[in-house]
């Protein structure tokens, strides 16, 4: 790997100073083509076509034609991404197999704060995350480490919002229950936006609230964490010429959430019941300001944001005693509470300017404290209270960064598109890295164009994996459990992925993309049992009895690699056609064994009728098959004692909507026709057949 890392910023290196330095023509704007314009893969305006990224545009279009309300909705069908349930039946993301923690979620191109563990990272996010105020959706797929540092290995996902143009709003209302009657909950929405002269302003609010899903074997357990949840959002712009632009953004998102279920367990001639009950209250602010100016020769801005994510998790558990005869009585009452904040702080700046005809330069720098505290941490040689117990640990720790990036967009001539990249970061926790990336476009024709990229990527442990100190399952009768410790020795996650692609236009209407591409991966974090437990050890973790002492270690490699064929038909001007098919093969290096929770083979098909009579019925038909899904079976294994098998299953989305007026429509919806069921611990994600009724009003 280091021979591979020399190779490619040596590369980079070489070819960033030739390119700068050709070319003698007078300075001008380079020219585009005009299919649709990217500018995550890039940090700045480049078409898809030329982009040797592989991208993927979900338009505004796209989202109001599906009705997506969340980001999980918007991204049911895209390319190479899948959504899951995690261990304890939270939403994660990958895209080409990567884990979740590796993929960075932008908001307007600014990193969220969020949960702070390797297994959480994004959990939630994908069902946090509005659509009412969003223009687009750019999906990144592939290690852009170059321009973005840490967290970006497996790829990106930046969520644009909408820039007010006019004085107009909207609002959306929808009604949704399960197979089985039970009303899943509601959504409602408003969103408002004006400008006056040199002033602007958007503000999005809502309420939403979700139902139990119950448990169908029959314990009537809550499988999933329901609540309300309160997003409210606002922009405010001013510009100060022409030119020139200053924006501030706040946004806050507060929910509320509870499961709960009831266990028994034999205790001789009697029964203990104990009702167990989660409150999951979680709360995210934004703050966001913005000056930015763009000119005939150049674009920049800088940028200071901060977000900030508060967590209160209590977990209380009532127990009663179950005699023979039927009769009960109160036995006991525990609770526990957790606290976490989180703060990410930004300082961040970019320029990109016309060199010469040929070059367009980009260069940046990015300045960034990620700071936690909490009941979930303790540093080495940080003390308990007096008398207290591993449950009163309480700490704080922060990790700097800085950076500095370099890129150039380099056109020799019509049918090249050359695009290096080289980042270097420096951190007081891991010290210095050199992150690069080299990509290539050629154009045979107009319509035909292959593409090439070699690109790095890494993420850094989080201050959890470093110093976390919190039992995360209480010993049971079934057995023990698991009290987590983090590892300071801990080194950062690399990647180095390689992509080929071939693309082919059919006249305007069609588009072919066949592509393979490789991510290796070295030094994954991974959980392991250390073989110590806490109850042979009180004098570090006072009070937990019989727990497992698990803690984290770089495991030495894994590989994900694949092939993507997707396609796209206009096939005529009411009906148009998108079909995809993943190949995916993803395995620990160490042991050789496929990563869990990913399919080998996976179809994903989209179709849209949209009639030329404003008032006519319109449909969108969306349909993911995975193929060979490797899972951890929770129903064949335990804590400790995994069980892995695969299954194949598919998943359809219907919604037909009508406008009933110009600015009132109404959408009816069926998510997962065929009623696949497997949600909670380990699961796909699919809680069976949903209902979706709603209205859209614009004025």
């Amino acid at each position: 790997m280091k021979k591979n890392k020399k190779i490619v910023t040596k590369l980079l290196m070489t070819t960033t100073l030739t390119l700068a330095a050709i070319g003698v023509e007078a300075a001008e704007v380079p020219q585009y083509s005009l299919d649709p314009m990217v500018i995550t893969a890039t940090k700045t305006e480049v078409s898809i076509k030329d982009n040797p990224h592989a991208v993927e545009l979900i338009t505004r279009d796209k989202l109001e034609a599906i009705h997506a309300t969340t980001l999980k909705d918007a991204l049911k069908n895209a390319i190479g991404v899948n959504i899951f349930n995690d261990f304890q039946g939270r939403s994660n993301i990958s895209i080409r197999g990567s884990e979740s923690r590796h993929v960075l979620i932008l908001l307007d191109g600014k990193r969220l704060g969020g949960e702070l563990s390797y297994n959480s990272a994004n959990a939630w996010d994908v069902e946090r995350i509005r659509m009412e105020d969003v223009e687009r959706i750019e999906v990144i797929r592939g290690p852009v480490g170059a321009l973005y540092g840490s967290d970006a290995m497996g790829g990106v996902i930046n969520i644009i919002t909408k820039q007010p143009e006019k004085t107009s709003g909207s609002v959306n209302y929808e009604y949704n229950w399960y197979e089985n009657g039970n009303g899943a909950g509601y959504k409602s929405n408003l969103y408002l936006q004006g400008k006056e002269q040199k002033l602007s302003y958007k503000l999005s609010t809502g309420l939403n609230k979700n139902r139990p899903y119950r448990d169908s074997s029959g314990s009537d357990d809550d499988m999933n964490f329901f609540g309300k949840a309160q997003p409210i959002s606002l922009g405010i712009g001013y510009e100060v010429s022409n030119e020139k632009q200053l924006n501030f953004d706040f946004s806050r998102f507060k929910e509320n959430n509870n499961k709960g279920d009831m266990t028994y367990t034999a205790m001789g001639p009697n029964k203990l019941r104990s009702e167990n009950v989660i409150n999951n209250d979680n709360k995210r602010t934004d703050y966001a300001i913005t000056y930015k100016g763009k000119g005939t020769q150049e674009n920049w801005q800088v940028r200071a944001y901060q977000s900030v994510y508060d967590k209160r998790y209590t977990s209380s558990a009532d127990k009663y005693l179950i005699r023979p005869n039927g009769n009960e009585s109160f036995s006991s009452s525990t609770t526990k509470v957790d606290t976490v904040k989180r703060t990410i702080s930004v300082i961040e700046g970019q320029e990109s300017w016309v060199l010469n005809a040929k070059n367009y330069i980009t260069a940046g720098f990015e300045y960034r404290r990620d700071h936690s505290e909490g009941t979930r941490l303790k540093k080495k040689g940080t003390s308990l209270p007096e008398n207290g117990t591993a449950e009163d640990a309480y700490d704080s720790a922060a990790i700097n960064y800085s950076a500095i990036y370099l890129q150039d967009e380099y056109r020799p001539n019509e049918k090249w598109f050359i695009l290096p990249s080289l980042r270097y970061d420096y951190s007081n926790k891991f010290g210095s890295d050199v992150t690069a990336s080299l990509g290539a476009t050629y154009n045979v024709n107009e319509t035909t164009r292959w593409k090439a990229l070699v690109g790095q990527g890494y993420k850094t442990p989080t201050v959890n994996e470093l110093y976390h100190f919190w039992e995360m399952y209480a010993a049971n009768r079934g057995g023990p459990g698991q009290f987590f410790e983090g590892n300071p020795d801990l080194k950062p996650e690399k990647s180095l992925g390689y992509e080929l692609s071939f693309e082919k236009d059919y006249a305007k209407n069609a588009t072919l993309h066949i592509g393979i591409f490789r991510n290796q991966v070295k030094d994954l974090i991974n959980a392991y049992w250390t073989g110590k437990n806490t109850g042979d050890y009180q004098n570090e973790y006072p009070g937990i009895i019989n727990d497992r002492v698990m803690t984290y270690e770089n495991v030495p490699k894994a590989t994900l690699q694949g092939a993507e064929i997707y396609t796209t038909h206009q096939i005529s001007p009411v009906l148009s056609l998108n079909l995809g098919y993943t190949f995916l093969d993803a395995k620990n290096k160490t042991d050789n064994r496929r990563l869990t929770d990913r399919a080998k083979h996976r179809i994903t098909l989209g179709a849209s009728y949209r009639p030329q009579d404003s008032y006519a019925w319109n449909y969108e038909l969306d349909l993911v098959s995975n193929f060979n899904y490797f899972y951890n079976d929770a129903s064949k294994g335990s804590m400790g004692n995994n069980v892995y098998s695969t299954k194949n299953f598919t998943v359809v989305n219907i919604m037909a909507s009508k406008k009933i007026s110009k600015d009132y429509d109404v959408y009816l919806g069926i998510d997962n026709i065929g009623n696949h069921q497997n949600f909670g611990a380990y699961a796909d994600g699919n809680i069976g057949r949903v209902y979706r009724m709603g209205m859209d009003y614009s004025f």
